[in-house]
């Protein structure tokens, strides 16, 4: 081999080498070079201040309505029904005929002691008319035993006489007694009668039941002919009442947040969507052992019987005083089962640029459609609102017009 070739092959290789080494490097810049930039989608979310309102804490209860006046129709006596005077559901007024009973017995038991009382007082006018012969014999005798004594002092008749006038005049003072003590007699056989007469009456008078005040009645479960045993239940009567009252009962912890005349707050579907106020009237004297509540009596309006006896009512009651509080929408909480979190917006690193951080918080209470936030945020801060699930840590954000102006929901504090 020459020395020509052996440069000509040395030229070759070094030429190769270069070209790759060049590729290498060119390879090796372009894979360490950073990547060109993405276009990046920006989330469209309502974005709203935290702001801070004024609540105080309530204990949530559950009432129970009760008429003002409520009563189960019972029978005092046993007897046979002779009428039924209402229908099922009615409204009867004070002092009407609910259900009479048969009083045929009574009605002839009644009859026979009037009879009696009339002759009882004739018997009371018959002795009367001999106690009044008897009186005035009296007066004759004692007459006779004065002109006796005076013809005896003047020898004109004998002692025996006298003896005989005086004997007559104590036989007729005698008579004078029993008459009276006939009299007497007679009255109480009268007053008896009439006694009597008075029972049949009242007993008459007790099989006929009658409403003790304007009600509304329950289902009737009885029919003329039917056999009621004494106390049997006949029907329910509630009052008809423009109010009624609320009872609920409160941890015995609590009591002392309660007072009466304190209005506190009731919550039913026949109240409508707002809260309406009621008016605390009693206290229970006493905690229920079994439960270790106070019941609580308070007093609220009715018109129309829109809350039925029975009904059940949320009752919302104060167990604190008023604090500031921060809150946020509803809908900017994110519900996890790692913890609870929200979204605040802050500006990224480009001019007018939004971001979305992810920040776990502790949650209170719901007002309306708003959430305490108890930690984990701080007054000024703005949090994604409406289309917060779609965010996540980090996530460009394009602020969205907030919905027309809505009035203030009706659980929210005032």
């Amino acid at each position: 081999m020459n020395r020509r070739s052996v440069i000509a092959g040395t030229l070759v290789l070094l030429a190769l080498g270069g070209i790759a080494g060049g590729l290498a490097w060119w390879k090796i810049r372009k894979m360490s070079a950073p990547p060109p930039p993405a276009f990046e989608m920006a989330e469209s979310v309502e974005v709203v201040p935290v702001r801070s309102t004024s609540w105080y804490p309530t204990a949530k209860l559950v009432g129970s309505v009760f008429a003002i006046q409520s009563i189960t129709l019972s029978n005092e006596v046993a007897g046979t029904i002779k009428q039924v005077l209402f229908e099922s559901g009615s409204i009867v007024e004070q002092g009407q005929v609910l259900l009479t009973m048969d009083t045929s017995t009574e009605d002839a038991d009644l009859a026979a002691a009037e009879a009696n009382v009339k002759v009882t007082a004739a018997g009371i006018d018959e002795q009367l008319a001999r106690l009044a012969a008897a009186k005035a014999t009296v007066v004759l005798a004692q007459s006779d035993l004065q002109r006796i004594d005076v013809a005896v002092d003047a020898r004109a008749a004998s002692e025996s006489a006298r003896d005989r006038a005086r004997a007559d005049l104590q036989k007729a003072q005698a008579d004078v007694a029993q008459y009276e003590a006939a009299v007497i007699r007679a009255t109480s056989e009268v007053d008896q009668a009439k006694a009597r007469v008075a029972q049949l009456k009242a007993l008459i008078g007790k099989k006929t039941l009658k409403a003790p005040f304007r009600s509304r009645v329950g289902i009737r479960t009885v029919h003329p002919g039917q056999y009621l045993a004494e106390g049997t239940t006949m029907v329910w009567l509630q009052g008809v009442d423009e109010k009624a009252y609320l009872d609920f009962a409160i941890p015995q912890d609590q009591v002392m947040r309660v007072s009466v005349g304190q209005v506190v707050m009731a919550r039913s579907a026949a109240f409508g969507p707002d809260p309406t106020p009621i008016k605390v009237v009693a206290i229970d004297a006493g905690v229920d052992r079994a439960t270790r509540n106070v019941r609580i009596r308070s007093l609220v309006d009715n018109p129309g019987e829109r809350l039925r006896p029975g009904t059940f009512v949320d009752v919302e009651v104060p167990i604190d005083a008023p604090a500031d509080f921060l809150v946020v929408p509803d809908t900017a909480v994110r519900r996890a089962s790692y913890g609870d979190h929200i979204f605040v917006i802050t500006p990224g690193e480009k001019p007018g640029e939004l971001r979305a951080h992810q920040r776990f918080v502790k949650t209170g209470a719901t007002l309306g459609r708003e959430v305490i936030l108890l930690d984990g945020i701080k007054p000024g801060e703005q949090v994604a609102g409406d289309g917060s699930f779609k965010l996540r840590d980090g996530a460009l954000v394009a602020p969205k017009a907030p919905p027309p102006a809505k009035q203030a929901d009706a659980s929210a504090p005032k």
